[in-house]
């Protein structure tokens, strides 16, 4: 049932899906109000979310701003949220859009800013269970280096409740002193915070791999872009999921 739900779920917050429906629904509606409804509507969705400007101003409220750790004492870890990695049609593991999470993590430890790094990344796809994104992000960080002595893998969680509730197992376990560094892409950063505060951790968030938000504002911003209207989906999934686990904490 959860499968499910994260399957369909995804596709109800997409703004280009909107209007895929609304585009739908006016071959199917018979009054000339309703058709032209569905038209207007679909435009206006159109223009407001392929609109750059738009993006960034929310992007810039949504999430944190890059943080300097240059004078931040060192970290007893950094916990590294997976999602950056995913398996071939083989098994073998590849980087996504999402890799410099693995890379900032890797940059951290070897500025000395966190002694340990706990990988936090079973596998979200449940037709694939035989890959492990913690175990083979481990293995990379050993090729660049990284003693395995100081590289923790949970490799159970599916989800970012998951990555909490195993990664406080063991932290405890490990006897690590708090706060952790929580390394993850800064649209996660809120959500993902909360989750893990909620879970009984004390992180400081490092936010990473930024989608919108940090570019200067263009004149050309204004100028509608299908680019723009699809990275809507990663803030909208976000401010619902934290949205939705604020009020099932309160609950």
């Amino acid at each position: 049932m959860h499968s499910l739900a994260s399957a369909i779920v995804p596709f109800f917050l997409s703004p280009f899906n909107w209007i895929l429906i609304l585009v739908v629904m006016r071959f199917f509606i018979r009054s000339v109000k309703g058709k032209r409804f569905c038209k207007l509507a679909a435009l206006f969705i159109f223009i407001l979310f392929s609109n750059e400007w738009i993006l960034n101003s929310y992007a810039r409220f949504w999430q944190p701003e890059p943080r300097d750790v240059s004078k931040d004492k060192p970290y007893s870890c950094g916990i590294l949220l997976g999602g950056f990695a995913n398996p071939d049609e083989n098994g073998n593991g590849y980087f996504n859009s999402a890799a410099e999470r693995f890379l900032q993590a890797v940059k951290l430890y070897k500025q000395g800013k966190i002694r340990r790094i706990l990988i936090s990344g079973g596998n979200g796809k449940k037709d694939d269970k035989d890959f492990s994104e913690a175990s083979w992000a481990k293995s990379e960080m050993e090729k660049m280096g990284i003693p395995g002595s100081d590289i923790l893998c949970e490799d159970k969680s599916d989800n970012t409740a998951d990555n909490a509730l195993y990664t406080k197992r063991l932290l405890d376990s490990a006897s690590l002193q708090p706060p952790y560094l929580l390394i993850t892409t800064a649209s996660h950063i809120p959500r993902a915070s909360l989750i893990f505060k909620t879970a009984g951790i004390q992180t400081v968030p490092f936010p990473c791999n930024y989608l919108a938000g940090r570019g200067g504002f263009s004149f050309l911003g204004i100028i509608p872009q299908p680019s723009v209207l699809f990275t809507w989906n990663f803030y909208i999934k976000e401010t619902a999921g934290y949205l939705l686990y604020a009020l099932k904490s309160k609950l």
